[in-house]
C-alpha cells in the first residue's frame, strides 16, 4: 500500500509541475558525477536510470576479453570506448584550446553527397573518421587543427574583436585519400542536458505556422528525416540529424564506439577495411536490448543545470536580446507535451533558447569538402538553456559545432546569413549595452 501511495504522489506531483506556466527541466545540480533527473521517478524508472548512468560511465573492452561480461565489442575502429570519453556525466565536449591533435571530443563526420533521401559517408571511410583501433586494426589517421586570427576589427561605437579562424587536416590516412567530393564536418559532443524534453516538443510548435503566430519572421527550415518509411522531423543534433534520443544513441554507439544494436546491425566499417572485416564482434547485437533501454532513459531525464550566477539587469539584459533581433531564433519558450501516467499526457513549458529549425548562418560557417569547396550547410539554433553553468566550471570554454569560439561574443560574431541583421544589431550596441547583454547571456 505505501509502495502505491508513494508512486501516486510521484506522479501527482509531476502533473503539477507539468501544468504551471513555469518553465519547468531546470536543477541545481550539488554533484556533478550524479546529474539529476528533471522529474521524480518510480522505483522502476529509478532503476532503469542507475543503470543507464552505469552503462553510460563504462569502458567497453574489446570482443574476447577474459573476465568481463555484457560490455563488449568496442571498435574495430572507434573514437572512444564509452560515452562519458566525450560527454562527461552529460556535459559538451572541448573545443580545441589551441592548434594540434584534436581532442576526443571533436568528431569528424563524413559526408558523401547522394541522391538518397540520407547522405552516404565516404566510400573509404565510412561516416565518421575514427582515429582509434584495435590491436591488430589500422587506424583510419589522425585529425590535426590549425588556428589563424582575424584581428584589427572595430565596432561602429567602440571596442575592438576578432575571431579564431580553424582549419582541419586528416593526416596518416591508412587507405588512401578520401574522396574530393567527401564533406569534412567537424562536430563537438553537444551536452546532453535537457534532450529528453526538446524530443517532447510538438512539432506543430517548430513549424512556420506557430512561428509566424508568435511573433517571429518566417525563416529556417525543418529537419525532415525518413526513418524505415516514416517521415520524422530532426530536433537533435547539430543539424538536426537525429530524430530522437534512441537515434543519437543507437548512432554514437555504432558510427563512434564500433558498437552494434538491434536499430543498428553494422559499425562503421567499410569494405575497403578488410582488416576491420577480420576481428569478431562481441554480439549480435553487442548492446544488448536492456543496456540500451537503459542510456536511453537516463539520457531522457536529464535535468538542465541551473545557473549559478544572478541575472544581472535582468530586463535590460532581455530586453536586449528580443530587440536586437536574437530571440526570433533562440525562442525563450517552448512547449512540451510529455506521457504522464494514467493519463493522455502532461503539458508543460520549457526555456530552452532554440526554436529547433535549421538556418543557414552564412558561408563563414559553412563546411567544407576534401577538394576545399564549401558546402552551404544549415544549422538547428543551439539551445542556450545551461551557459551559465557551463562557464561556472569550464576555465577555457569553447562554442559553435567546433568549438572555433572562445566567448559567447566571438560566437555571435560567426552569426551571418539568416543571422546578420541580428549580429548587425548587436554590433551597433555601445559597449555597456554590449556588455549588459552578454552578461546576461551567459546566466541563462
Amino acid at each position: 500500500m505505501a509502495k502505491w501511495l508513494g508512486v501516486a504522489i510521484l506522479v501527482g506531483v509531476s502533473a503539477q509541475a507539468w501544468s504551471s506556466d513555469t518553465p519547468m527541466g531546470g536543477k541545481a545540480f550539488a554533484d556533478r558525477r550524479n546529474p539529476p533527473s528533471y522529474r521524480l521517478l518510480d522505483e522502476t524508472e529509478s532503476a532503469a536510470v542507475k543503470l543507464g548512468q552505469s552503462v553510460f560511465d563504462t569502458q567497453w573492452v574489446a570482443a574476447g576479453t577474459p573476465k568481463v561480461a555484457g560490455r563488449v565489442g568496442v571498435g574495430p575502429l572507434f573514437n572512444a570506448a564509452s560515452c562519458s570519453a566525450c560527454h562527461t556525466d552529460g556535459e559538451g565536449g572541448r573545443g580545441p584550446a589551441g592548434g594540434g591533435p584534436a581532442p576526443i571530443a571533436l568528431v569528424i563526420q563524413l559526408e558523401s553527397p547522394s541522391a538518397d533521401v540520407e547522405p552516404s559517408g565516404d566510400p573509404i571511410y565510412g561516416r565518421v573518421f575514427n582515429t582509434l583501433a584495435l590491436d591488430g586494426v589500422q587506424v583510419e589517421g589522425t585529425v590535426m587543427v590549425e588556428y589563424g586570427e582575424t584581428a584589427g576589427y572595430y565596432y561602429p561605437f567602440g571596442g575592438r574583436w576578432s575571431l579564431r579562424v580553424p582549419h582541419y587536416r586528416l593526416i596518416g590516412l591508412n587507405h588512401g585519400p578520401l574522396a574530393p567530393t567527401t564533406v569534412i564536418k567537424p562536430r563537438l559532443a553537444p551536452a546532453l542536458f535537457g534532450v529528453g524534453l526538446l524530443e517532447a516538443v510538438p512539432e506543430t510548435a517548430i513549424n512556420d505556422e506557430l512561428a509566424m503566430q508568435s511573433g517571429g519572421r518566417k525563416s529556417g527550415s525543418l529537419a525532415w528525416h525518413v526513418r524505415q518509411g516514416t517521415r520524422l522531423l530532426g530536433r537533435l543534433g547539430w543539424q538536426g540529424d537525429t530524430v530522437s534520443v534512441r537515434d543519437q544513441t543507437t548512432s554514437a554507439f555504432a558510427r563512434e564506439m564500433g558498437l552494434t544494436s538491434n536499430e543498428r546491425s553494422s559499425d562503421d566499417c567499410t569494405l575497403a577495411e578488410a582488416d576491420c572485416w577480420r576481428q569478431p564482434n562481441g554480439g549480435s547485437p553487442e548492446v544488448s536490448p536492456e543496456l540500451l533501454d537503459a542510456v536511453v532513459a537516463f539520457v531522457r531525464v536529464l535535468a538542465v543545470p541551473e545557473s549559478p550566477a544572478k541575472h544581472p539587469s535582468e530586463s535590460l539584459g532581455s530586453d536586449l536580446f528580443a530587440n536586437t533581433g536574437c530571440a526570433e531564433c533562440h525562442r525563450p519558450r517552448l512547449p512540451v507535451e510529455l506521457p504522464r501516467a494514467g493519463d493522455t499526457g502532461g503539458r508543460g513549458v520549457i526555456a530552452p533558447y532554440t526554436d529547433l529549425r535549421l538556418h543557414d548562418l552564412g558561408m563563414e560557417m559553412a563546411d567544407e569538402n576534401v577538394s576545399g569547396a564549401k558546402v552551404v550547410s544549415r544549422w538547428r539554433t543551439a539551445p542556450l538553456w545551461g551557459l551559465g553553468y557551463r562557464l561556472s566550471i569550464e576555465s577555457h570554454p569553447t562554442f559553435l559545432h567546433d568549438g572555433r569560439a572562445r566567448s559567447t561574443e566571438e560566437a555571435i560574431l560567426w552569426h551571418s546569413g539568416e543571422a546578420a541583421h541580428a549580429k548587425g544589431q548587436f554590433m551597433k550596441l555601445g559597449p555597456r549595452a554590449r556588455e549588459a547583454l552578454l552578461r546576461w547571456i551567459e546566466t541563462l
